[in-house]
């Protein structure tokens, strides 16, 4: 069984998926505008870069947009990882198995309003 870490500690081909399945997780709720789990973490100003960068690629195909996101904003993409500091399998994998199902069990914590 993979050893578990923090993303600080991946090797490079670890975090080099760790950041590619963030992007598709990432740009898939981008475009339901439902990121709301996010912002109760200190990284507006690297979300806000991010999401301009994505608003004015918008014309980009999804392959471009990863691919342009990994290498313009890998930076910023990594310290919003490195903040939210999921658990990972030494392989880059999730421990909580993917970011749809992280979110939706952050989403799950939420108090419900009556």
């Amino acid at each position: 069984m993979a050893d578990v870490v923090t993303f600080d500690k991946l090797d490079d081909a670890a975090t080099k998926k760790a950041v590619g399945d963030f992007i598709e997780f990432y740009l898939r709720w981008f475009k339901k505008n439902d990121l709301e789990i996010l912002a109760e973490y200190k990284i507006d100003w690297y979300l806000a870069d991010i999401n301009h960068y994505i608003f004015e690629n918008k014309s980009f195909t999804p392959e471009q947009m990863k691919d342009d996101l990994l290498e313009q904003r890998g930076k910023d993409l990594k310290h919003v990882i490195s903040v939210i500091n999921p658990e990972y399998y030494d392989d880059g994998s999730l421990k909580a198995e993917s970011w749809d199902k992280w979110y939706h069990e952050k989403f799950e914590k939420v108090p419900k309003r009556d």
